[in-house]
This record gives structure tokens, C-alpha cells and sequence, in this order.
């Protein structure tokens, strides 16, 4: 039998448009979008969760979040100005009445991390690898009251510093809108202010613009305070200043390896943050029994203990009870649910935060469930097994399945993703190779004798050398790789 070629052309054009249809439910023409704003501490965090889940994600995501400060992230929330906030600090009980009841906006404090503010300093190694001071003499230092390291209350805590005469500190502090500034000035409000049993008004700084404030994220600083930019800030000046003192949190100063100050704890004990238990201040104040409620009596500082941290604070993501962006607060849920996951908090440790005690992130996880998601589907993480964490099918928008929309799948990544993992760990090795060899340089000219060190020095120098130089060409290779799958994406720019 002869078929006509119209009724051929029916058949392509049937077949076309059933195939066209069953891709359009594994393809989306939106682009969802997510942007946070806050504390600079935890940004590192944040961008690699958000950068995990756009490589998970089938859909066409982007997700932000600008480290600003806590305060103004604070701000940025009460002004509507970013979807979510994230703070090392709580909102102060008249601003949280305000937002929560006078502008009918209730919203959520959800502890996700604990951390420290640690007091690093950058006394050359000639004069002591170790620097003590108590809160009494960090007060009158960033009071400026002890303006030179050979002050006699230093010398006192620190009989073996070899420091010259008349040494200056050079102080160092953060600008406007810092939690570290805020959880420092508590601190030395707390342990040297008006009521300190041990040297009362050694601290008398205080909040700019309110005299009967003594601490808070914009302090009064004397006039020879050197003001820096955010946590970078802190540690570039320090690294490039010489016998200067400054505060910044903990994790970032470890990264950059800075030299902390010991401080005595409430148990009179000298601990770092390094060396402290820090989980411990988490389990030492009893929590909202809602989420929803205020937050500013709740303190970490100065715990009891003698492996505690003096100077301990959870970090919060502030997010509102009802969400009405659509499509951007299933985005936020699915973030927030990955931050509080297993694999988020297994992921803290690297950036030098501890994890949630389990009776805090079980209560965290039921705040996070408390919240009016909106009537828009949510998202589902597939896991290595092909079902979701509870061992369930992943159902996928629309019943599209896992290969899906709206479905965050452990098996989806990218190239770069896992040569910067190879990277890595070429290089934690060969850091633990050359750590080795700087540890036979007791005798270091008799070592440097032997030529199979020469030969090991110059193989691991060679190869440091040419792994740095690979590094460069393969992120240069994964940024060139993304502009062009962005430039030939065949997605629209429709927000949503």
C-alpha cells in the first residue's frame, strides 16, 4: 500500500511533538533565584552549599548570598532587601517586637553553626611564639589606656616576651555592622566593665551614638584605631603589621595562619580557640522554647568550664514565618534543609565551625518544618542509593522522576568540581611532605649536606610549583567552560 507523503509528514510531526513533550518535563524555562545578605563568618559556607546545589540541580538555579556584616544583613531583612539573613548575632528585643508584631512579620532564629571570635595578634616570633592577656588587659588595649607591648601589666602575664622598649600597639578593628566587634566589646563589657569584679571601668567604650551602651557592632573606637573592611580585612592587616592586635572569627584566622592570643576562660584557665571545646558554650544556656521568639538574652559568652572558649556564639539564619516568594522560598527551604542536613554539618569542621549539639539541631530541624513554604512544589534530594534519605522514590515535579525538575541528585556534578577535590588533596599532601622536611632542620646546615634532602627540597618545591601553576589553568578552564554553558543556554532570563 502507497503512503501519501502528507500522511508521513503526520507521523514526524506526531512523533516530534510526543518527544517534545516528554523532555518538557525534565526542562524548565525559568531561571529560580536566591539571595542572602549578613555575616561575613560563614560565607565560605554558604557559597560552597550554593555552589553544591547548582551543580546537583537540573533546573537553571542562582543562588547568592553577600557577606556584609551581621547588622546590615539584619537590616537587609527588616528593609525586605534579600530573602533570607544570616547573623552571629540576635536581633535586639525592641527591632524583633517591631518586625514580628508591629509589622505583622513574624519570623525565625534558626542556630546553625557555633563559632568563635578569636584575638589574634602579629608579635614576631623573635620576641615569643606565645602571647597571654587576660580581659583586664585587652580592655585597656583597645581602650588605648596600654598603648605600648612592654606595659608592665603585658610583662606581668608574659615574663619571657622579649618585647624592645616602648613597642607600640598598633589596634586594629572592624567597621561599621561587624558581630565580631559586637561579641568582642560584649566580652570586655562583660569581664572589665563598670560591674567586672576584677578591674571595673577598664572598659568604658562604647556603642556610637549611645553612651549607656557599652558594646555593640559599631563601637567609639579612639581616633589611632586602624578601621578594616570585613574578616579579609583583619587578617591582610595583620599579616602586613607587624606587633598589631585585632579580633576576627576564629576559623578565618586558622585559615590564614595567625597567631591567637590566650585567654583566660571563667575556670581561669589559658585556652586559643584552637584548643578549647567549643560545642561546650552551645550546651550552657537553655534555648526559646519557640524559635519565633526573641533571641537577645541568649549568650554564649564567658561559659564555665576549663576546656571552654571565652568568646562563643551560634550563627542564625533569619527567616520569615510566611514566605511569599514563590518559587525562591522553596529554593530558601531546600538551602536551609542542606545547611542542617548530615553532609551540611559534616562540611563545618573545614571552615573552623563546630556543628550543632543534637538536642539544638533536632530543635532547629522543627523550626525550619514550622515555617508556610507556600503552595509551590518543594524540592527533593536524591542520594547516592537513587531514593531520598527516608529510602523513598523521588516523585520530581510533575511526576517527572529523578531526572526531573526541582530535584537536587547526588549523582549530578561537575568536571572542575572534582579535579579542585584532586587538587586538594595533592596539595594537603604535599603540605604534610614539606612540613616533614622543615622538621629536619634542627641542623640545618649538616641536613642540607645529605643531597637525597637536597633532592627531596627541590622535588617538593618543583612540584608545589607546577600543581599552583595547574590549578590556574584549570579554573581558568571551569570559568571559561560555565560562561559558555550560560552564553548557550537556550533557558530564558525569567526571574522567579
Amino acid at each position: 500500500m502507497k503512503i501519501s507523503a502528507a500522511l508521513i509528514a503526520l507521523f514526524v510531526a506526531l512523533a516530534a511533538t510526543g518527544a517534545s513533550a516528554q523532555l518538557a518535563s525534565i526542562e524548565s524555562p525559568n531561571v529560580f533565584e536566591l539571595h542572602g545578605s549578613g555575616t561575613t563568618n560563614p560565607q565560605r559556607f554558604f557559597w560552597k552549599v550554593m555552589d553544591i546545589l547548582e551543580e546537583r540541580a537540573a533546573n537553571p538555579i542562582k543562588l547568592t548570598y553577600r557577606g556584609v556584616g551581621s547588622s546590615t544583613g539584619q537590616s537587609d531583612f527588616q528593609a525586605d532587601q534579600n530573602h533570607f539573613g544570616s547573623g552571629d548575632i540576635p536581633f535586639k528585643s525592641d527591632v524583633h517586637n517591631t518586625i514580628s508584631t508591629t509589622n505583622g512579620k513574624p519570623f525565625f532564629h534558626i542556630p546553625f553553626q557555633l563559632g568563635a571570635i578569636g584575638i589574634f595578634h602579629s608579635v614576631p616570633d623573635s620576641a615569643g611564639k606565645k602571647v597571654e592577656l587576660d580581659a583586664c588587659t585587652l580592655a585597656k588595649i583597645f581602650s588605648r589606656t596600654i598603648k605600648y607591648w612592654d606595659h608592665e601589666d603585658i610583662k606581668k602575664l608574659n615574663p619571657t616576651l622579649n618585647i624592645p622598649a616602648n613597642q607600640a600597639i598598633k589596634v586594629a578593628t572592624r567597621t561599621k555592622g561587624s558581630s565580631s566587634t559586637s561579641l568582642t566589646s560584649q566580652y570586655l563589657n562583660l569581664k572589665a566593665g563598670a560591674n567586672s569584679a576584677e578591674c571595673p571601668g577598664a572598659w568604658s567604650l562604647h556603642k556610637t551614638g549611645d553612651a549607656n551602651t557599652k558594646y555593640g557592632s559599631d563601637i567609639n573606637w579612639p581616633a589611632d584605631v586602624e578601621k578594616v573592611e570585613g574578616s579579609s580585612g583583619m587578617s591582610n592587616y595583620l599579616a602586613k603589621n607587624e606587633w598589631a592586635i585585632g579580633y576576627v572569627d576564629a576559623g578565618h584566622g586558622w585559615e590564614k595562619n595567625l597567631k591567637e592570643v590566650e585567654l583566660k576562660n571563667k575556670n581561669g584557665k589559658w585556652v586559643t580557640s584552637k584548643t578549647a571545646e567549643i560545642e561546650k558554650a552551645g550546651t550552657s544556656v537553655t534555648l526559646p522554647t519557640n524559635f519565633k521568639n526573641s533571641w537577645h538574652e541568649i549568650s554564649l559568652m564567658d561559659a564555665p568550664g576549663d576546656t571552654t572558649f571565652p568568646i562563643c556564639t551560634f550563627s542564625y539564619l533569619y527567616i520569615h514565618e510566611t514566605q511569599l516568594n514563590g518559587e525562591s522560598a522553596r529554593l530558601l527551604e531546600a538551602f536551609a534543609t542542606f545547611v542542617l542536613s548530615d553532609e551540611g554539618q559534616g562540611m563545618l569542621a573545614e571552615f573552623g565551625f563546630v556543628k550543632l549539639a543534637a538536642d539544638t539541631l533536632a530543635k532547629s530541624r522543627v523550626a525550619l518544618a514550622s515555617v508556610n513554604w507556600g503552595t509551590s512544589t518543594a524540592w527533593e534530594f536524591e542520594t547516592a542509593t537513587g531514593k531520598n534519605k527516608d529510602g523513598n522514590a523521588i516523585t520530581g515535579a510533575a511526576g517527572s522522576g529523578p531526572n526531573g525538575l526541582k530535584v537536587f541528585s547526588v549523582k549530578r556534578g561537575a568536571w572542575g568540581d572534582y579535579e579542585r577535590g584532586v587538587i586538594k588533596s595533592d596539595l594537603e599532601k604535599l603540605a604534610a611532605r614539606v612540613a616533614t622536611l622543615e622538621g629536619h632542620h634542627e641542623e640545618p646546615v649538616k641536613w642540607y649536606e645529605d643531597p637525597q634532602n637536597q633532592i627531596d627540597s627541590a622535588l617538593a618545591l618543583g612540584s608545589l610549583a607546577f600543581i599552583l601553576g595547574f590549578i590556574g589553568t584549570v579554573l581558568g578552564g571551569v570559568a571559561l567552560t560555565r560562561i559558555k554553558r550560560a552564553s548557550g543556554s537556550k533557558y530564558s532570563n525569567n526571574i522567579v
